[in-house]
């Protein structure tokens, strides 16, 4: 029998969740252009986890398409996720999260970053900040010019695109909005919705 939970995660906020293998996860950017994080832990063992760097060679990418999946830093590597479905374009696999360091100084704003909102989510499981691993960047259009520079654009996400991922194991996620002021208007949150199981 499917069971449906929805989990509504608010602006300049973060959530954590467990997921059964074989359940699905569909997050949605109801309001359009507005990134965030998502970070994932084997359940059973909080030191696998999802890996950004394993990703991009596993896939041969720098972000993230229907088909693709999420590789953790096992060894040898095991898949945590299936991407089953996305809308939106741009899921980067290059970035780290904001912090309040990085908001402080690049965008001239006091106030806490995806790091420490993921930490702060992720803390009923004894997550520290150094234990948080590089996240898969949703919603987040970047590239590399030719120079190695990283380029950053337009976050392209419309109201109500999202992306769906299957869970490969049990496991722990929490998924971050992120906190850099927007030249468009006010952060704005993420509808996720859990099926399955």
């Amino acid at each position: 029998m499917s069971s449906e939970r929805q989990i509504e995660i608010p602006p300049l906020s973060a959530m954590a969740f467990t997921m059964a293998v074989g359940e699905v996860v569909r997050i949605e950017d109801y309001a359009g252009g507005q990134p965030g994080d998502l970070v994932a832990f084997n359940l059973h063992d909080l030191e696998e986890t999802f890996s950004q760097a394993r990703t991009r060679v596993e896939e041969q990418a720098c972000h993230v398409a229907a088909g693709n999946r999420l590789w953790t830093n096992a060894q040898p590597p095991r898949v945590i996720f299936t991407v089953l479905d996305e809308t939106a374009g741009e899921h980067d696999l290059l970035y780290t999260p904001c912090c309040r360091y990085a908001l402080e100084t690049r965008f001239h704003v006091s106030r806490d970053g995806c790091h420490e909102n993921l930490v702060r989510a992720l803390e009923p499981w004894g997550i520290s900040g150094s234990r948080l691993p590089d996240p898969l960047n949703l919603f987040f259009t970047v590239w590399v010019e030719p120079t190695g520079k990283l380029g950053i654009g337009k976050h392209i996400s419309q109201p109500g695109d999202a992306i769906v991922l299957r869970a490969e194991m049990d496991c722990l996620v929490a998924v971050s909005i992120c906190s850099v002021p927007r030249q468009s208007g006010e952060n704005t949150g993420y509808r996720v919705t859990i099926t399955g199981g």
